[in-house]
């Protein structure tokens, strides 16, 4: 498979830019893939009147329907976030069209490092604090930068406090129905019942999936975070509430309160009605992983090695669904049965 990307890249690389003189590309290799996405680091080397040009990239090619989208979207994203200061890598091209490699992809700077999650397993105390206050900086730094440099004017985000929730009940239920979910249905009621206290301080720009493994870490300790494709304008605690959760399920309650706290302290406030939106991230990580465990991960945009993965997981999940009760008192039997199903 690699030689075959190689082959093809080099063949894209040369129509793209061919004022570059003995352009090659070299050093090809497959990295672990995403859930979305298949990477591989290359380079790509051409002819200067200086010299040889080495830049040292990414390839990262997009999965499911909407991969052409998700790509382009992401390649907006990540170049608006730049201009904004915001630290991740830099992009260089993005193809919607699957033609030239099988499926559409962005390529971008490689980032030479490893993930904060690595450096944060490893760390001793002191360090692992550190870690956790440039992690909630980064956070809280992309909640405060102007959404409109990223959506423009919308009436809407700016007059509608309600927009977000409202948002969120709606796509929800056409989830629920598409896939057939009624047991999912009380826990629309049990939100809908709480609209009223959710109305939305202000529009911020959400990463939706903001964890330390995607946060990478230079050798000089300086910060680039990758992986935008669910980038969007919302009501930051939709994000927060999903990174609690995730702490929660894969490293512990008390890692989850650590953020929460440093969060807080560097916001200098605290966070207003935190629980419905901490089961709002429970429903969608139940709701991803009860379609896919029963209709495939492609179902969910994702590649169809993520049901494996999910499997593997069935701990973090089973602690998704207790921190979900938790925080509504209800019981999901679909889910309660898959889960059983896993063994």
């Amino acid at each position: 498979m690699t030689d075959t990307i190689h082959h093809r890249l080099q063949r894209y690389c040369a129509r793209a830019f061919p004022q570059r003189e003995g352009l090659r590309v070299t050093h090809v290799a497959a990295l672990e893939a995403g859930w979305e996405s298949d990477l591989y680091a290359f380079n790509l080397e051409y002819q200067k009147d200086t010299g040889l040009v080495r830049q040292e990239l990414i390839l990262r090619l997009h999965q499911g329907g909407h991969a052409g989208a998700k790509a382009a979207g992401e390649f907006r994203t990540m170049r608006r976030l730049n201009e904004a200061g915001y630290p991740v890598p830099r992009v260089h091209l993005v193809e919607e069209d699957a033609a030239p490699l099988g499926k559409p992809f962005l390529i971008m700077e490689r980032i030479e490092g490893q993930s904060m999650y690595a450096d944060f397993l490893q760390a001793p105390e002191p360090e692992r604090r550190r870690l956790l206050t440039l992690f909630c900086t980064l956070f809280l730094r992309l909640h405060r930068l102007d959404w409109r440099h990223f959506a423009g004017r919308d009436d809407a985000l700016d007059h509608d406090p309600y927009i977000f929730i409202d948002r969120w009940l709606q796509h929800n239920r056409e989830t629920i129905v598409r896939y057939e979910l009624p047991d999912f249905f009380p826990l629309l009621s049990w939100a809908d019942s709480r609209r009223e206290a959710l109305a939305c301080p202000r529009p911020s720009p959400v990463h939706r999936d903001f964890h330390p493994d995607n946060v990478l870490l230079r050798p000089d300790g300086s910060p680039a975070v990758i992986d935008w494709t669910g980038f969007g304008i919302s009501d930051y605690r939709f994000d927060l509430a999903w990174t609690l959760a995730l702490a929660d399920a894969h490293v512990g309650p008390a890692y989850r309160t650590a953020v929460l706290q440093e969060y807080q302290r560097l916001a200098g406030a605290e966070v207003e009605h935190l629980a419905p939106f901490e089961a709002f991230a429970c429903v969608r990580r139940l709701l991803d992983a009860t379609i896919s465990l029963t209709r495939g991960a492609e179902a969910r945009g994702m590649r169809p090695e993520a049901v494996t993965v999910m499997k593997q997981e069935k701990e973090a999940y089973a602690r998704v669904y207790e921190m979900l009760h938790e925080r509504t008192g209800l019981h999901i039997p679909e889910v309660e049965a898959l889960l059983a199903s896993l063994g």
